[in-house]
C-alpha cells in the first residue's frame, strides 16, 4: 500500500459528515440544504398568500388582471389591497350618506333647519337688515407660525359660512389681508368671490376711529348692545395664549375704544373665557339675528368650556371675558 493510500485511510471523518452520491457531505452543507428547503416552503406559503391577495383584489378591482398583480412584491400587494379596500369603503359610505339624506328629507323639521340655495342667494350683506359691522384684523402675521396662521384663516372661512347662513348677515370685513395671511387665504379657491369686504389696508385706514370698538378679554367695558354705527374689531390672532393681552395693549396704544362680551354676566364657565375667532363672530351674528346674550353663549360655546346658565347667587362675580 502506498503512502497516499495510507494517508487517505488515516483521514478521520467528522461525526457530522458523511458521503452521499459519492461526495462528502458535512453539517454546513446539510444546513444549506435545509435552508433551501425551508425557503421553498416559505416561498410556497408566500405564493398561497399572494393568491389570497389576488383573489381579494379581483373582488375589489375587476379591472386588474392576475398577471399584473402577481408581479407586485408582498408589501406592494398590501398597499394596493389597502387602497382598493378604501375605495370599496368609500362607495359604501356614499351609499350610507344617500340613505341619511333620504331620511333627513322625510324628517318634518328638515325644511325648518335647512337653508335652501334660494335663501343663500338672497341672504347677502347688501340685502340684510343688519348694519352692524364686524371686522377681523389680520395684522398679526409676525406673531403666528405657519400652522397657527392656517388655523386663523380656517376660522375666518367658518365666519364667512356662518354669515352666509344667517337670516340677516352682518357687514363682514377682513382687513390687513396681505403678506403671509394673503398667501394662506389664497389656498381657498374662489375666496375673492365671497360675500366679504376684503381689504389690504389696516382697519384704522378704513373706518373712523370714533366708531371702532376693539374686542378684547382684558377690557373692563362690557358690551350690552351692538350698534349699527359701530365697527367691532376681532383680533385675527391664534397664539394659544402666548401673547396674552396683545390686542388690549394695541387698542390702548392707538387710543381705540375696546370692550368685551358679557360672558360672566350671563353664564358660568369652568375654563378661561378666551374664545376663538369664529365663536366670537358667531355669538355676535346670533345677537344681531334676535338672540339674547345668554341664548347665544349657551348655544355657541363648545361643551369643553363647561358653560352653564348663571344662577342668581353668582350675578356679582365678574371675570375677564372676550
Amino acid at each position: 500500500m502506498g503512502e497516499e493510500e495510507r494517508k487517505s485511510d488515516s483521514v478521520k471523518t467528522d461525526p457530522g459528515t458523511g458521503y452521499k452520491d459519492g461526495a462528502l457531505v458535512g453539517e454546513d452543507t446539510r444546513e444549506c440544504r435545509n435552508d433551501a428547503n425551508s425557503m421553498k416552503i416559505d416561498s410556497s406559503g408566500e405564493k398561497e398568500n399572494d393568491c389570497n391577495h389576488i383573489s381579494t383584489l379581483e373582488k375589489v378591482s375587476q379591472n386588474e388582471s392576475n398577471a399584473g398583480v402577481s408581479v407586485l412584491s408582498k408589501s406592494a400587494l398590501k398597499r394596493k389591497m389597502k387602497k382598493d379596500l378604501w375605495e370599496l369603503r368609500k362607495k359604501e359610505k356614499r351609499i350610507q350618506e344617500r340613505e341619511k339624506r333620504k331620511k333627513r328629507k322625510l324628517d318634518p323639521t328638515h325644511r325648518i333647519n335647512t337653508v335652501t340655495r334660494k335663501q343663500l342667494k338672497n341672504a347677502t350683506m347688501a340685502n340684510s337688515n343688519c348694519k352692524v359691522t364686524i371686522a377681523i384684523d389680520l395684522s398679526f402675521d409676525n406673531y403666528m407660525d405657519e400652522r397657527s396662521l392656517a388655523k386663523c384663516v380656517k376660522q375666518i372661512s367658518r365666519c364667512y359660512s356662518i354669515n352666509r347662513r344667517a337670516t340677516n348677515p352682518v357687514q363682514f370685513h377682513v382687513t390687513s389681508l396681505d403678506g403671509a395671511s394673503l398667501k394662506e387665504m389664497s389656498k381657498n379657491s374662489g375666496y375673492e368671490n365671497w360675500d366679504v369686504n376684503l381689504h389690504q389696508k389696516h382697519f384704522t385706514e378704513i373706518f373712523s376711529k370714533e366708531k371702532i370698538v376693539y374686542l378684547t378679554s382684558e377690557s373692563d367695558n362690557v358690551i350690552e348692545n351692538l350698534k349699527d354705527d359701530h365697527v367691532y374689531i376681532i383680533g385675527g390672532l391664534v397664539d394659544h395664549n402666548s401673547h396674552k393681552g396683545l390686542c388690549h395693549k394695541l387698542a390702548e396704544e392707538k387710543c381705540l375704544s375696546h370692550g368685551r362680551h358679557p360672558i360672566s354676566e350671563n353664564i358660568d364657565m369652568k375654563t378661561r373665557k378666551v374664545l376663538t375667532i369664529d365663536h366670537v363672530f358667531n355669538i355676535m351674528a346670533n345677537i344681531c339675528n334676535g338672540q339674547s346674550w345668554k341664548e347665544a353663549l349657551l348655544e355657541i360655546l363648545p361643551a369643553r368650556k363647561g358653560a352653564l346658565e348663571k344662577t342668581v347667587d353668582d350675578e356679582n362675580t365678574i371675570t375677564d371675558d372676550v
